[in-house]
């Protein structure tokens, strides 16, 4: 047990059974302080409750009161319903881990700079914002003084576009079929190309979020009209109609002949029913593809966007099917070939010669 002055009033603080106690002697004398001290010693020999004792919870003991108090919250105020899923998220990706086991009091940013969460930057941040989120509840709650800085991972930025050489150099490589390297390798282990390949093409012609097509059912893609339904997802404008190519009709019908699941991309090990990643797969064509790490999935977004500008001119359009309601977010999706700006100025200076 230990004894510190704060003011003018004693306080008691120790550990016990891997749990840590501490309050308030109320009072301003040491020999009256060590009196308490003693007091609370025998109280704990006994096993009984200590006067002013809090137990601190580990962090997932602390999700258990942090998570129904995020759910009981208006829904016209902040934090929006997006928010409250992306921090359930984030906590799935957090519950697997060593922090998830450590009383709330005891993390420092060492443990939380140790930990390796998700399979991304984008997935480590977030789990490392809705620790930051929780430990801050934790402390307004008075269950711990303090809260450890948590940085964030750098991200690589999305505003790179999948270009068309990468495209053909990753639809070259996934034609190929793929073997193990260990001939002794688990049966259960996929070392084909598939769901990644399909996923790839549909994101590139239909421009969809990697997690909408993940989430995309049989009842969405409407043959007959050749357009597929995206339900709600990031926003409200995010509910909408994308086209449907012949090269992505030909590959989603050979993927539902295949299986009966209602998901377009069913997994057996996830709880969701669907996929959640295509990145392994993504990462090993990356690499024999030749293609910078700095690529990520969703820059096959971006490429739709720049193509699908270049080739309408038309924002609005442009907007509704990538599910946008504003322009400047729509902006960061277009990158259009400098050969218009090129040609204007070669007209400029012909002209300007004459």
């Amino acid at each position: 047990m230990s004894l510190y002055k704060r003011g003018n009033c004693w306080h008691f603080r120790f550990r016990w059974n891997g749990y840590q106690y501490r309050g308030s002697c109320k009072t301003s004398k040491e020999q009256e302080a060590k009196k308490v001290e003693s007091l609370l010693l025998a109280r704990l020999l006994e096993n009984k409750a200590l006067p002013g004792s809090k137990k601190i919870p580990t962090l997932a003991e602390f999700s258990d009161r942090f998570f129904p108090w995020l759910a009981s919250l208006p829904t016209d105020r902040p934090p929006t319903e997006a928010t409250k899923r992306y921090y359930r998220v984030g906590w799935r990706l957090l519950s697997s881990t060593r922090l998830a086991g450590m009383r709330i009091d005891t993390i420092t940013e060492d443990d939380i700079r140790a930990t390796a969460v998700g399979t991304s930057p984008a997935n480590s941040n977030n789990a490392f914002r809705t620790l930051r989120r929780m430990l801050k509840k934790a402390k307004d709650w008075k269950l711990i003084s303090e809260t450890p800085v948590i940085n964030m991972v750098e991200e690589q930025p999305r505003e790179e576009e999948l270009e068309p050489w990468m495209e053909e150099k990753l639809l070259a490589v996934t034609e190929i079929p793929r073997t193990p390297s260990n001939k002794h390798a688990p049966k259960s282990v996929n070392y084909g190309w598939q769901p990644f390949r399909d996923v790839l093409l549909v994101i590139l012609d239909t421009g969809m979020r990697p997690a909408e097509v993940f989430h995309m059912k049989r009842e969405h893609i409407k043959w007959d009209r050749d357009v597929i339904f995206v339900p709600r997802s990031k926003s409200r404008k995010s509910r909408r109609f994308v086209g449907l190519t012949k090269r992505v009709r030909q590959a989603l019908q050979i993927r539902l002949a295949s299986h009966d699941s209602p998901f377009v991309f069913p997994s057996k090990q996830s709880a969701s029913g669907h996929i959640q990643t295509v990145q392994k797969q993504f990462a090993k064509a990356k690499q024999l593809a030749q293609i910078p790490d700095s690529i990520v999935l969703y820059s096959a977004r971006h490429r739709f966007g720049t193509d699908a500008m270049d080739g309408t001119g038309n924002l609005m359009a442009v907007m509704d099917v990538m599910g946008h309601s504003r322009i400047d977010v729509n902006r960061i999706y277009q990158h259009p070939g400098l050969r218009q700006v090129t040609n204007a100025i070669e007209k400029r200076n012909r002209e300007s010669v004459h």
